[in-house]
């Protein structure tokens, strides 16, 4: 710590504000508010600070500037106004809604039209919906209003200049307004209908069409009448698709997930009763999983309007700041609720769900270089793992054991180094037996060879661990990792526990992302085993009697089943009999005989 920030630390105040951390170009590497500044800031460059990334950024401050504002409340606005403006390293980052599309219906023209919307200018009397985070679902949206309610797609120039009607109207998508084949009056109904169906008022509008149709049908008008019944029946399948989150009118659902330093963040959102999907951002940063999840929220709010409802997770601790700031900028209340009680904690595991996978998908295409990175950062071993070896034991209630051996490298499975193994030899069902052959067999193979892995990972618990251990000290072999996978209650995986040499549980020590790897380890062992397995089940269905006499080949096999028709023709036969088949002489045809009616 240089002699300039002891003086600045020294004389900070208390005062609640903003801080801004410099480097030596003076460039603003990262902004913070605090309501306590000289607590805030002294703390990043006390021994207690630990974490890598206040390490890096302490290490890179030359300079801090503060500002002083009356409240929390402000310093949250100020903070993030300059986040915006300078961009800081160390800070989350977010993208702009410029580039979601939205449905616009434009209202300021005498017979509205209905399209596709992105970017930023908004006239005072169209109407939007969205942002929706999916284009496929806008399209969807859009065809469906055109089919439901034929409200036009085409531009004012079109329109103006048009003598007669499109194809749209020739495919029953538009009513032709362009050239008066339906009236003002009629079509401003038509976009009120096509309103309330985007606002989500579906109940209101089945109600209405059903009067019609009973109206129509009463009057004999049946052409008419069919058409509103195929209006209802689309807007029913709208319904009946719904998910359940959709029966709040306006909620946004925040979940995020995180392993070592991936962060994935997700807002699922609800506006109008309609599902517009989730908006999704990936951040790779050091910090602590609430401090991101506080500083997006705060952000992304700054720039997008706040629903009646927040669902957020249960590690946000400071709540109260940032409902006064959204009071303040948009006057409304908004509730921010934890999941803690249903419905908001049945709609969150959904949600949170996603994100779970989304993030194993983003730290595996991050980590393609290296799978087991981030294995290596949970254990802290010596050892840095670059190979790993799984075992695993297969069998039909006890009959056609196998076992199997599976190599990863860095760069995922490696099948040139999957071995199986025929376990007739052991005791039926004895699987510690089995687990322990295997073993034996594959790894003195592989001391032979001088490539031994890092890692050994079994399907199994304390039971084939000890048979491991023995093994292990049998072999005299020692500075090797030996992990577990154990299956959950009810063999859920999201129940699987993971367990170290020591029969220790270390499961809550790993991230999500090595948690899975294991996982994906284990299944793929568990795969080999049992696929050669079942196609060793699969081959013995097929062997026949014959098969197992000695001196009966192929060639043999197939000239006495030709000769008699299948085997149940070779049963019948007598000895002088099978000597009359071509290959076959007396003597084997003694041995065949004998060998077919032995009791």
């Amino acid at each position: 710590m240089n002699q300039n920030i002891k003086n600045i630390l020294e004389n900070i105040t208390s005062l609640p504000g903003i801080y801004k951390f410099e480097d030596k170009h003076s460039n603003i590497i990262y902004i913070g508010k605090a309501l306590n500044l000289k607590k805030r800031v002294t703390s990043y460059f006390s021994k207690s600070a630990t974490s890598v990334k206040t390490s890096k950024l302490v290490e890179n401050v030359n300079n801090i500037q503060t500002i002083i504002t009356k409240n929390e409340e402000e310093a949250l606005l100020l903070e993030n106004t300059l986040i915006k403006e300078f961009k800081p390293k160390y800070n989350i980052l977010l993208r702009d809604d410029k580039s979601y599309p939205y449905i616009l219906i434009r209202k300021s023209h005498e017979f509205p039209s209905i399209k596709f919307f992105r970017g930023e200018s908004r006239g005072s009397k169209d109407l939007f919906f969205g942002p929706y985070t999916q284009v496929n679902h806008v399209r969807y949206m859009l065809n469906l209003v055109q089919k439901i309610f034929k409200i036009r797609s085409c531009n004012d120039t079109y329109f103006a200049n048009r003598k007669k009607p499109c194809l749209q109207y020739q495919i029953n998508r538009c009513d032709a307004p362009c050239v008066k084949k339906i009236d003002s009056s009629d079509y401003e109904q038509l976009v009120n209908n096509a309103l309330k169906f985007l606002q989500g008022k579906n109940d209101y509008l089945i109600k209405s069409y059903t009067k019609k149709m009973t109206k129509l049908s009463s009057e004999l008008n049946y052409e008419e009448a069919s058409e509103i019944r195929d209006k209802i029946s689309a807007i029913r399948s709208i319904i009946n698709s719904k998910n359940i989150i959709n029966s709040q009118k306006n909620i946004d659902i925040i979940t995020i997930s995180s392993s070592d330093n991936y962060h994935c963040v997700d807002v699922f959102m609800v506006r109008d009763n309609i599902n517009l999907g989730n908006k999704t951002f990936d951040f790779k940063n050091n910090d602590s999983q609430n401090n991101i999840i506080e500083s997006f929220i705060s952000q992304y709010y700054f720039d997008n309007h706040p629903p009646d409802k927040i669902v957020i997770p249960d590690c946000i601790t400071s709540l109260d700041p940032l409902k006064n700031v959204l009071f303040k900028k948009y006057n409304i209340k908004t509730a921010l609720i934890y999941p803690s009680r249903k419905p908001f904690k049945d709609w969150y595991k959904i949600c949170e769900l996603n994100t779970d996978e989304r993030l194993k998908l983003v730290v595996s295409t991050k980590l393609r270089s290296d799978i087991f990175s981030c294995l290596n950062k949970d254990l802290k071993y010596e050892i840095q793992i670059r190979n790993a070896i799984c075992f695993d034991i297969s069998h039909m209630s006890g009959s056609n054991m196998q076992g199997s051996a599976i190599w990863y490298s860095v760069n995922g499975p490696n099948k040139k180094m999957y071995r199986r193994y025929n376990l007739a030899s052991i005791k039926k069902s004895d699987d510690y037996a089995a687990m322990k052959f295997v073993l034996t067999r594959r790894l003195s193979k592989l001391k032979k060879e001088n490539s031994l892995p890092e890692l050994i990972v079994l399907d199994g618990g304390k039971g084939q661990i000890t048979q491991a251990k023995e093994v292990l000290d049998n072999l005299k072999i020692s500075n090797i990792i030996l992990l577990s996978v154990v299956k959950g209650e009810k063999r859920h995986t999201k129940n699987d526990r993971v367990l170290d040499i020591d029969s220790k549980d270390i499961t809550l020590s790993l991230s999500n992302y090595s948690l899975t790897l294991l996982q994906k380890i284990r299944n793929e062992a568990h795969r080999f085993a049992i696929t050669g397995q079942r196609n060793k089940s699969l081959k013995r269905q097929f062997e026949s009697k014959l098969d197992s006499i000695p001196g009966i080949g192929k060639v043999r096999k197939l000239e006495l089943l030709k000769h008699f028709g299948g085997i149940q023709g070779v049963l019948k036969s007598s000895v002088e009999d099978l000597a009359n088949v071509t290959g076959i002489n007396l003597q084997l045809a003694d041995t065949i005989y004998k060998y077919l009616h032995a009791e």
